[in-house]
């Protein structure tokens, strides 16, 4: 057994999982709603028998390196080193290949360079005027460092000679981190300089970028720059605070959601510790599927106008779809943002979100205070506003009472606000659009959904000889399955009736495992529990696979009766009329 294999055997895929996603006991097995696609009935499916994961809504499955691979986006090597901590083993030959030993030099540039900024900022007489900055906007010295804020002092070649120079990374290592770029002369330019730096993690905590704000202006720059995409930082992915807020988050099942780093800072600092920040006003599926799966409620603290506009409209309408109550923080005339909000007043923040109004009633509410719903015209404009946004709601109940509740405050007839509602159906993404991107499963026929169920039964409820003795072998009609049987047969023989499916399975060809994994994971009603009521299901199975088998070859007899009258050989006809009497008859004994 290699160092792979010996991870894999110690781990406890059930439990790893439940750390991650609330698994529910079904059966022998363990169920979920999949955490890699929207769905409101579980067909996310562990088995602890094969340490397996299969999602029969998207296809997503596999063992325990790749949950994490897809769940926690690391690569193999890192799924590794994670599991072989967690089981107590030390890898001693594992190498990782190119594309890891990449994303590993730039996590430690990362590192790095964040320790550099924090050490200007906290200690070196370059952070002076950034510390005063951060002073006077009333950030204090535990938040600095549980943030790991730091300064990037105004140079053009300090993090690009740091790195190159005294850490001996290459230039074209140090050009891949982002933060360094090409000038016109060809040599390395520092991305950030003058600036405040905010490291940006991801949701394991690696340091995969940095927002860098100006403390005194500048020509021809942004008051904030990025990291740039880069082989680890994905801005669509990141929330700034996530790893900071995340046991909030898990304890509220609640996460207030800001735009920007001071936004998010500030009040974290006054107490409100269940908050993350995105960069501009659009929430991206990513982050919703991040924040999905801690909070059940996303409490919208935005700048007055942008959860109106069209990017951020999308992203509230995948969130809702998700199954996310979305609400939104009014903070009136009082403040300008979150920042200035806790600063000033916590207290008035804090009350403001536990009085956050539902995201439909405030796009209700902005429309009505907008337009003058006095006028005929002015009922136009709100209805034709609105309506879009009530007709991606997927929850009927919830987009029956804000159309009533629209219809009611423009005083106009339900049904009319239904049609707007349905004519604007389109304009916006809903759920069941995203869904066509998934994988479907192939619709199977009848004797196909039936030996999937029978293999299920025998393998989950060790009804393995019933499985070889059944003639099934010849019934199933599926040339994998027949494989599988033959192996089994075999196996059984060898072990004298014992049967131990790590065992079996290695006893496979590779090209049948994925299949015979499937069986430990396909749902069984819950009602089989007692083995007579098994043996009686595995015997009706038969019996219905008996028939289709029967059918099909009638129909095959049929199809050559007619070429044999059509050829005028009579004496073929009598026999296979012969064959299909037969036949009818076996067919009559089933019934």
């Amino acid at each position: 057994m290699d160092q792979v294999e010996e991870v894999l055997s110690k781990v406890d895929i059930v439990e790893l999982i439940n750390e991650r996603v609330p698994l529910k006991k079904a059966g022998r097995n363990f169920k979920a709603n999949c955490p890699f696609h929207s769905e409101k009935t579980p067909s996310f499916v562990v088995s602890p028998e094969r340490q397996i994961f299969k999602c029969f809504g998207c296809g997503q499955g596999g063992n325990a390196y790749k949950f994490l691979m897809d769940y926690e986006k690391m690569d193999f090597g890192e799924a590794l080193r994670y599991l072989a901590d967690r089981v107590g083993v030390k890898l001693k030959s594992y190498r990782p290949g190119p594309d890891e030993a990449k994303r590993r030099r730039l996590y430690e540039i990362h590192h790095l360079a964040a320790e550099t900024y924090h050490f200007l900022l906290t200690k070196h007489q370059a952070g002076k005027q950034a510390r005063k900055y951060l002073s006077d906007r009333g950030i204090k010295k535990e938040t600095i460092e549980e943030f790991m804020l730091g300064y990037a002092p105004n140079k053009y070649e300090f993090i690009s000679q740091f790195l190159v120079r005294k850490k001996d990374f290459s230039l074209e290592e140090a050009e891949a981190s982002g933060l360094v770029f090409k000038n016109d002369r060809g040599s390395l330019t520092d991305r950030f300089r003058g600036r405040i730096m905010f490291p940006l993690t991801d949701n394991r905590g690696n340091i995969v970028g940095f927002s860098g704000r100006i403390i005194t202006p500048q020509e021809n720059t942004g008051k904030y720059i990025n990291t740039p995409e880069t082989v680890i930082y994905h801005k669509s992915q990141l929330l700034f605070g996530f790893t900071q807020a995340k046991e909030a988050l898990r304890k509220t099942r609640q996460a207030v959601v800001v735009e920007g780093e001071f936004d998010m800072i500030s009040p974290y600092q006054a107490g409100v510790k269940n908050i993350v920040a995105i960069k501009g006003s659009a929430l991206t599926e990513e982050q919703i599927r991040l924040l999905g799966r801690y909070a059940e409620e996303l409490v919208l603290a935005l700048d007055a106008d942008s959860a109106g506009d069209a990017a951020a409209r999308r992203g509230i309408q995948l969130a809702v779809n998700e199954g996310l109550n979305v609400r939104v923080v009014s903070l009136g005339d009082k403040f300008k943002d979150p920042d200035e909000a806790a600063r000033a007043d916590p207290e008035f923040f804090k009350k403001q979100i536990k009085k956050a109004q539902s995201i439909f009633d405030f796009y209700i509410t902005s429309a009505l205070k907008r337009f003058d719903v006095a006028t005929a015209w002015g009922k136009k404009k709100i209805a034709d506003e609105v309506a879009p946004v009530l007709s991606g709601i997927e929850d009927e109940v919830l987009q029956s009472h804000y159309a009533q509740s629209l219809a009611r405050k423009l005083e106009v007839d339900t049904q009319i606000i239904w049609e707007k509602i349905h004519q604007s159906g389109s304009k916006f993404v809903t759920q069941k659009d995203n869904q066509q991107a998934f994988r479907q499963e192939e619709k199977k026929n009848r004797r196909q959904v039936l030996a999937d169920y029978l293999f299920a039964l025998c393998f989950q409820e060790n009804h393995h000889q019933e499985l070889v003795d059944g003639s099934f072998k010849e019934l199933v009609g599926n040339p994998g399955l027949a494989r599988v049987i033959e192996a089994l047969e075999e196996y059984l023989s060898d072990n004298k009736g014992q049967f131990d499916s790590r065992e079996f399975v290695k006893k496979l060809p590779e090209e049948l495992v994925a299949l015979f994994n499937n069986f430990f994971v396909y749902p069984l009603p819950e009602k089989l529990v007692d083995p007579q009521a098994q043996n009686k299901e595995i015997a009706q199975i038969k019996k219905e696979l008996e028939l289709i088998s029967f059918e099909t070859a009638r129909k095959k007899l049929s199809a050559q009766i007619r070429q044999a009258e059509e050829a005028g050989n009579e004496v073929r006809v009598e026999e296979l009329s012969a064959q299909i009497d037969k036949i009818d008859q076996k067919i009559k004994q089933l019934y």
